[in-house]
């Protein structure tokens, strides 16, 4: 096989190199036909840098499936183990197969694993005199956060605040915004006395997130950019499909991936009545860390409660101003178990 495509791949960084660089032929992997190919030669030194990233595991993944699990980087699988098993034979690696177990390398695996030894030192160990430079200077993580987007004047998020009984009128536009500083309490993203403005990106996610149950009533408000907050609103964004193709990058965009999939997990995750308020403090960190190091407004992660919606997180609510307000009512409720 000496000539791949556009098409041949999902990641939009290496399809764009492809555009870039190739030639109009045919692809001699998914057989297209008059479209933007490249040489495999062309890709080897970032596969060769790929490759050394990982380590054969017998408890492991497929390479196929770990890549693809994580990233996309194929169109598909067939596509995944034609150019992986060739890029394999063309450079040197410990791997043989993309059907070989395999897992990320120690030192990626230590530098991830830090985030549960940080958690655990940052509730029963230290709090306020953490070693910062182990986790800009040894880890690099200041530079793990790159992924950003812009909140556009047309997008609409929404915020919910439950009824406490049924005689209660609609909540006036002022009061759907943040508590007051002295009234906030801790959050998963915000120490408490220091209020963030918690946002989703559909009315249905924003019910989740209340923990609405059957007949509640709640106020339901919308809303958008503050056209009298001058500057972009650049936000963290966690839910954007990470891209691993970066030449001489692949290692520090494996990092980013993997560190952001276990902060975005105990970001979304829910609290349940015995959880303890020192849960939130991983968390709060991690939030203020990116705050101050990567000087954007917010942050935006999955929902874990509905899994269509997304969250955000703004670090100051003058970016975003209430539109309007609703009042609805739970019509139905959808409860399932599984076995613990």
């Amino acid at each position: 096989m000496q000539f791949v495509c556009k098409n041949c791949f999902y990641d939009k960084e290496l399809i764009g190199f492809i555009v870039s660089q190739g030639n109009i032929g045919n692809c001699d992997c998914c057989k297209s036909e008059d479209v933007e190919t490249i040489e495999l030669v062309e890709l080897l030194d970032f596969f060769n840098e790929l490759f050394s990233d990982f380590q054969v595991k017998s408890e492991g993944k497929s390479l196929v499936s770990l890549i693809q699990g994580n990233w996309n980087l194929f169109s598909n699988l067939d596509c995944g183990h034609k150019i992986l098993n060739e890029a394999l034979n063309q450079t040197y690696s410990t791997i043989s197969s993309s059907e070989d177990l395999v897992d990320f390398s120690d030192e990626i695996l230590e530098n991830i694993n830090y985030w549960s030894f940080l958690k655990e030192q940052l509730k029963w160990e230290k709090r306020y005199f953490t070693n910062i430079e182990t986790l800009t200077d040894d880890l690099g993580w200041d530079s793990f956060f790159e992924s950003k987007t812009i909140i556009n004047e047309d997008e609409t998020y929404y915020r919910a605040r439950l009824h406490q009984n049924s005689q209660e009128e609609i909540y006036p536009i002022d009061n759907m915004s943040c508590p007051p500083a002295r009234y906030a309490s801790a959050g998963r993203a915000n120490p408490i006395g220091i209020p963030y403005l918690y946002l989703s990106d559909n009315e249905e996610t924003i019910l989740y997130e209340i923990r609405a149950s059957y007949l509640d009533e709640i106020s339901v408000a919308v809303f958008t950019k503050n056209k009298e907050y001058q500057n972009e609103i650049i936000i963290s964004d966690f839910t954007e499909i990470p891209t691993l193709y970066h030449p001489n990058g692949v290692n520090k965009k494996i990092k980013s991936t993997l560190l952001k999939q276990l902060i975005s997990r105990d970001l979304s995750k829910p609290m349940r009545r015995y959880d303890s308020e020192l849960d939130y403090i991983p968390t709060q960190f991690i939030c203020e860390f990116i705050k101050t190091f990567t000087n954007v407004q917010g942050i935006k992660f999955r929902s874990s409660l509905h899994n269509t919606g997304s969250n955000l997180v703004l670090f100051n609510q003058k970016t975003m101003k209430c539109r309007s307000v609703k009042k609805v009512q739970i019509s139905k409720v959808s409860i399932k178990a599984r076995k613990i």
